[in-house]
């Protein structure tokens, strides 16, 4: 089959690969797209390193079912189309995948230490996707599953005032939760890129500031509200890089909005280690909250539900998934991936979906790789 390939940082490129094969407890699904997400460009970019070069990458994805494993046959169809959440970053970038899926109506699942300080389940929290959602915006369904895990575990109340750091995909998705499902008060956010803040305030922000620019209005908001402006903040930004040292970034100015006995939500792990102001936490009882990977705390089986509450949300029109898919490319492409990779992010750019057999999308249905055949 044909694949992205990781072989380095900085390298990406189209590969053949041996066909993957079904176990017992997974299904074999072909790919009809998958989305960038910034956990690839991590490793893109050096900031994240696998257990092992080359890789695969790609977790933001949608595929047909083709092969069921014995075990799973009566809880799973072929041609069931299906997006999953968790198990693995990798394997996505390619013409097909395994997953040991895990439906919201199922509840046994099995685990593992990870040796990266918490137990991940065997299993992927897995929904099926009706057929008139457009491959592009079913690899949505992913992210919207990980922020909705972050938000319903640690809710705002009505009517709060709601600060998203950050607009990324995330956060994007993060200000359309608060504001037609949560019901949120007020959602202010604040970004260093304008296009984003402008695509935040389509999509319900109520105030948005830009980080370079507006820092000194955001301190007087700081001032003149006696640190008791917001109530709740979610964390979707990625790594900062604090000017001249003088130890004030905009997390700091997060944690001065909230008000005492705030809530502050980390929604990611950033890319490399960033500064906290403990004094602001200590002084102000702050809150810092999330939901957490251990599937102690969180099983598996709870994330397929929240799943299958993302695709309604999506399925509904309730989120605004067309929003954040900036452009669609071939999964042929290889240029125009590699371009993707490296700059990601610039411009305004949200999401960049890779076509691989989305009926939807032009020429999709040429066959970009070794001619696998399939069946039960």
């Amino acid at each position: 089959m044909r694949a992205v390939v990781m072989r380095r940082p900085g390298c990406v490129e189209l590969a053949e690969l041996p066909d993957p094969i079904c176990g017992p407890d997974e299904i074999l699904m072909r790919t009809e797209a998958v989305s960038i997400c910034s956990t690839d460009v991590s490793y893109y970019r050096g900031h994240l390193f696998p257990a092992r070069w080359p890789i695969v990458p790609g977790h933001e994805y949608v595929g047909r079912v083709v092969q069921i494993g014995s075990r799973l046959e009566q809880d799973i169809r072929l041609d069931d189309r299906l997006v999953y959440w968790g198990q693995t970053d990798f394997w996505g970038m390619a013409e097909f995948r395994t997953i040991r899926p895990l439906l919201p109506q199922h509840r046994l699942e099995t685990s593992w230490y990870t040796q990266r300080n918490f137990y991940d389940a065997d299993q992927a929290a897995a929904v099926v996707v009706p057929a008139e959602i457009p491959a592009s915006l079913a690899t949505i369904v992913e992210p919207l599953t990980s922020v909705l895990r972050s938000l319903l575990t640690n809710p705002p109340r009505p009517g709060d005032v709601c600060v998203v750091l950050g607009c990324g995909p995330c956060g994007l998705l993060a200000v359309q939760v608060l504001h037609k499902y949560l019901g949120a008060g007020l959602v202010v956010v604040a970004d260093r890129d304008p296009a984003r803040l402008r695509v935040a305030l389509e999509l319900g922000a109520d105030q948005a500031f830009n980080t370079d620019l507006d820092t000194t209005e955001l301190e007087a908001i700081v001032r003149n509200n006696h640190d008791s402006f917001a109530d709740y903040l979610f964390d979707a930004l990625p790594h900062v890089t604090v000017a001249n040292g003088d130890g004030k970034d905009v997390r700091q100015l997060g944690m001065g909005l909230l008000r005492p006995g705030g809530t502050y939500v980390v929604y990611g792990a950033t890319e490399t280690p960033q500064m906290i102001n403990t004094w602001l936490i200590l002084a102000k009882g702050l809150r810092l909250v999330a939901a957490p990977f251990d599937v102690r705390l969180f099983p598996m089986a709870r994330s397929a539900h929240v799943a299958r509450i993302a695709l309604s949300l999506i399925r509904d029109g309730v989120i605004k998934a067309e929003r954040l898919v900036t452009r669609s490319i071939r999964a042929n492409d290889e240029a125009a991936i590699s371009e993707a990779f490296a700059n990601y992010g610039a411009n305004g750019d949200l999401k960049t979906s890779i076509a691989y057999h989305d009926p939807d999308s032009p020429g999709a249905d040429e066959r970009v790789g070794s001619g696998l055949t399939v069946g039960s």
